[in-house]
């Protein structure tokens, strides 16, 4: 589980006046319908826990919990993952797949969309150049802003959302599964990829 501090969020969060929503089936053409995150998220804890599907737990204590963003040069996530006894020597492998690269490492200076990360980012700067290319990196079912126009604040949010995931080698550290266990589900996907 990747454990993460929004409580200085959680009232911003409900504000917020669009929400990603889970795509519709393949065989259903029909966009999903748009929500406020109020209208589906009773606190910031639901938002938290739910909209990315569990892979976040809610927590008040922020010593023991990842923040999103930070301006400090070094980065608070580091210390928490050793306190927590997650991390015992230097975070030199990015866990994560997808966009991320091998291993963290510095980014030039233009690299300013997601800056805490510059010094040590598991993501390039190729990838994330720009809010709307990391808008864009999954797919249009997963654009924060497809329901509408977002206030500054809350595309905001998704930036460092989003930022969080990609550059932090700290948030493979909490990777709910684990990989090298079978798992069968994977197997009704296998077809698709088999030549």
């Amino acid at each position: 589980f990747i454990v993460i501090s929004m409580a200085p969020l959680s009232a911003a969060v409900l504000a917020i006046s669009s929400v990603l929503v889970a795509p519709s089936a393949a065989a259903d053409p029909a966009p999903p319908s748009c929500k406020r995150f109020d209208e589906i998220y009773a606190t910031g804890k639901e938002l938290c826990e739910n909209m990315w599907q569990d892979s976040f737990v809610y927590e008040e204590d922020e010593s023991k919990a990842f923040t999103m963003w930070f301006w400090a040069k070094t980065n608070p996530n580091d210390a928490t993952s050793r306190d927590l006894g997650l991390l015992t020597g230097n975070l030199d492998v990015c866990l994560l797949d997808s966009l991320h690269k091998d291993a963290p490492g510095p980014e030039p200076d233009n690299f300013t969309e997601c800056q805490p990360w510059k010094s040590n980012s598991c993501c390039s700067y190729e990838t994330v150049e720009s809010a709307q290319k990391i808008k864009e990196a999954y797919g249009a079912q997963w654009h924060w802003d497809r329901c509408g126009p977002l206030s500054p604040e809350c595309d905001r949010f998704f930036v460092q959302e989003a930022s969080f995931y990609e550059f932090d080698a700290n948030a493979g550290l909490f990777r709910k599964w684990n990989t090298t266990v079978y798992d069968p589900r994977c197997d009704k996907y296998a077809a698709g990829y088999d030549e």
